[in-house]
C-alpha cells in the first residue's frame, strides 16, 4: 500500500506531461516484466496496473477478490498475474475436482512454507521438515487417526462435554449473553477434550480466548511486515498456547488411549524423528485451529439459520424424535449414526449452512506442467511453480449452480428433486467446504458429528429464544468476509451478536443426554 500511495504522490507532483509519459513507461515495463502466457493456459486476466494491481487487491479483498473477478468475466478458470508469477484462479466444480484430484498439484508447499510462519518454530526443525522423510509420514498419521473406530471415540468425548453442559440446565433455564461467544468457547472446550482427552490443556477462558485471538491474527503472521498491535497479541496468544501444549506433550504417554490417535499418532511420527518436549506445543500450536476456526462458526450460523426459523424447528424435532432412546434415569441417548441414516433435512440444513459461511480458498502448487479437464472435455495447461486457488465461496455462490437464489438459507435444498443427471453432478462437486482429493479435511466427519449431536440436543429438548424479542423479528446478523488463512465467515461484529435463553421443553424437563457413535452391540 506505500508504495502505490508513494507512487501516486510523485505523479501528482510532477507535470502533467511528465506525468503521462511516466505512466505509459510504467505500464509498459510492468507488461513486460510480467510472467508469459502459453496459449494453452486459461485467459488471462490483466489488471490495469501491471505487476503490482492484482497483488494489492488480492491483499485487500481476500476471499472477495475471486467475486469480483466471477463476476467481471464469469470465467470458468483464468490466469491472473501476480507480481512476477501467476496464479490460476478456478470457479467450475467439475474443474475445481478435476485439480482436486490431480497429483501434480499440491498442497504440500504451501504447508511447508505456512506451517514455520504460524507455529513460529526453528529454523533447526524446518530442517528436519524439508530434509527427512517426516511430512509424509505425518500427513499419513493424520488421516490413520481419523478411522471409522478412532471418529467414534472423539464424537463420543467431544459430545460428553456438550451433555454436561445441557444437563446441568435446571428448571429455570439458562441465559447467555451473546450466542456467538457462548457456542464458540463451549465448543472449543468441547472439541479439545475429544482431541486431548481428560488432560485436555485447553480448558480455561483466558486459554480459550488466546485460541481465537491467535485465529484472528493468522493473516498477520502470513505478512509479517505488518508490524501492529494485532500482531503482537497474536504472538502472546501463541506463546501461551504453546507453553500450555508443550507441557501437555511432555507428559503425555504414547500408548494413552483416552487421548485421540489424531494426536497420538501425529506426535508420535514428531518424537519418532527428534522433536521432545517443548518444542512439540510450539508445532501443535500451528494446527490447533484446524479443528477449531471452521466448525465453530459453522455451528453458530447453523443455529442461527435453524433457530431464526420456528417452523424449520418443528419439521427437524419430528424427524428427530423417533430416533432418541429413552432409557432409565431420564436418560435420552442418540447415537450419531442415526441422524446420517434417518435425518435428511437436518443434514440437508446443515450442509445449506455450511455451503453459505463457507468462504474457503483452496490452495496447491503445480509441481510440474499439468493439464486439468472440465466437463465438456476441454484441457487447460497449468504451468509449473504457478498457484491454483479455488475460491469455495464463488462456487458455492454461483446462481448458475443452485438457482436464483443462491444467496437465501433454504433448508431442504439438498433435497431438491427434478434436478437433471447434470444438475446433481455438478451441484455433488460444487459443495466442498472441506475441500478434495488427497488433502481434504481428514476431521471433517468429526466436524459434523459434533454439530450434528448439538443441534439434534437442543431442538429436541428446548426452547430457544433470543432474550429480546423473538425470532419472527431477528435475522442473522451480517458476515465478515473470509479472510485466506481461514476458511468459514465470522460475524462481521462479534461483540453485538444478540443474547439467548434456553428453557427445558415440556416432557423433557429431566432428560439427561448422551451421546453415542457407531453401531451398537447387543
Amino acid at each position: 500500500m506505500a508504495l502505490t500511495e508513494g507512487v501516486v504522490a510523485l505523479l501528482l507532483s510532477t507535470p502533467i506531461s511528465l506525468s503521462l509519459a511516466t505512466c505509459a513507461l510504467l505500464f509498459f515495463v510492468g507488461r513486460a516484466l510480467e510472467s508469459s502466457i502459453d496459449d494453452l493456459e486459461p485467459p488471462v486476466l490483466r489488471s490495469k496496473i501491471p505487476i503490482f494491481g492484482h497483488f494489492y487487491s488480492l491483499l485487500k479483498d481476500q476471499e472477495v477478490f475471486f467475486k469480483h473477478l466471477y463476476k467481471k468475466y464469469h470465467l470458468p478458470i483464468a490466469t491472473v498475474p501476480i507480481l512476477r508469477t501467476k496464479l490460476y484462479a478456478i470457479s467450475d466444480p467439475i474443474l475445481a475436482q478435476s485439480a482436486y484430484c490431480n497429483k501434480h498439484l499440491s498442497f504440500t508447499p504451501f504447508a511447508v512454507g505456512g506451517a514455520q510462519k504460524v507455529a513460529g518454530f526453528s529454523d533447526e526443525y524446518h530442517q528436519v521438515l524439508m530434509q527427512t522423510n517426516v511430512l509424509p509420514e505425518y500427513f499419513k498419521s493424520l488421516y490413520d487417526g481419523t478411522t471409522a473406530q478412532h471418529i467414534h471415540q472423539l464424537n463420543v468425548t467431544s459430545l460428553k462435554h456438550v451433555a454436561s453442559h445441557f444437563n446441568s440446565i435446571g428448571g429455570d433455564g439458562m441465559d447467555v449473553a451473546n450466542t456467538y461467544l457462548w457456542l464458540r468457547n463451549l465448543m472449543t472446550v468441547a472439541t479439545c477434550e475429544g482431541l486431548y482427552g481428560p488432560e485436555n490443556p485447553i480448558r480455561s477462558d483466558e486459554l480459550v480466548e488466546d485460541v481465537w485471538t491467535f485465529e484472528t491474527g493468522l493473516p498477520y503472521l502470513f505478512l509479517h511486515f505488518f508490524n501492529s498491535t494485532t500482531l503482537q497479541r497474536t504472538k502472546e496468544a501463541r506463546q501461551r498456547i504453546q507453553q500450555a501444549l508443550g507441557k501437555w506433550c511432555k507428559a503425555m504417554k504414547q500408548d494413552d488411549e483416552q487421548v485421540s490417535a489424531y494426536i497420538r499418532n501425529r506426535v508420535g511420527v514428531l518424537r519418532s524423528y527428534g522433536v521432545e518436549e517443548e518444542q512439540l506445543g510450539v508445532i501443535e500450536c500451528g494446527l490447533i485451529h484446524v479443528p477449531t476456526s471452521n466448525s465453530i462458526p459453522t455451528i453458530f450460523w447453523f443455529f442461527m439459520h435453524v433457530f431464526t426459523r420456528p417452523e424449520l424447528v418443528l419439521r427437524m424435532r419430528a424427524e428427530l424424535e423417533p430416533i432418541a432412546h429413552r432409557g432409565p434415569g431420564h436418560a435420552v441417548t442418540i447415537n450419531i449414526d442415526d441422524i446420517l441414516e434417518r435425518c435428511p433435512l437436518l443434514i440437508s440444513a446443515y450442509r445449506e449452512a455450511s455451503r453459505i459461511c463457507n468462504g474457503f480458498t483452496c490452495n496447491r502448487l503445480a509441481l510440474e506442467d499439468t493439464t486439468i479437464t472440465d466437463g465438456q472435455g476441454r484441457p487447460y495447461l497449468l504451468k509449473k511453480g504457478a498457484a491454483v486457488k479455488i475460491p469455495t465461496g464463488v462456487i458455492h455462490s454461483s446462481e448458475d449452480i443452485w438457482g436464483e437464489d443462491a444467496l437465501t438459507f433454504r433448508a431442504d435444498r439438498f433435497l431438491d428433486k427434478g434436478l437433471t443427471n447434470e444438475q446433481a453432478k455438478i451441484r455433488r462437486a460444487a459443495w466442498t467446504p472441506f475441500g478434495g482429493g488427497a488433502h481434504m479435511c481428514p476431521g471433517r466427519n468429526f466436524a459434523t458429528a459434533e454439530i450434528y449431536g448439538f443441534v439434534a440436543a437442543l431442538v429436541l429438548g428446548y426452547h430457544v429464544e433470543p432474550l429480546d424479542g423473538n425470532w419472527h423479528a431477528y435475522k442473522p446478523p451480517p458476515m465478515a468476509s473470509c479472510p485466506q488463512a481461514t476458511s468459514v465467515r465470522k460475524p462481521a461484529d462479534e461483540a453485538a451478536v444478540c443474547g439467548t435463553r434456553l428453557t427445558r421443553r415440556s416432557g423433557w424437563e429431566a432428560a439427561q443426554w448422551n451421546f453415542i457413535s457407531g453401531p451398537v452391540t447387543e
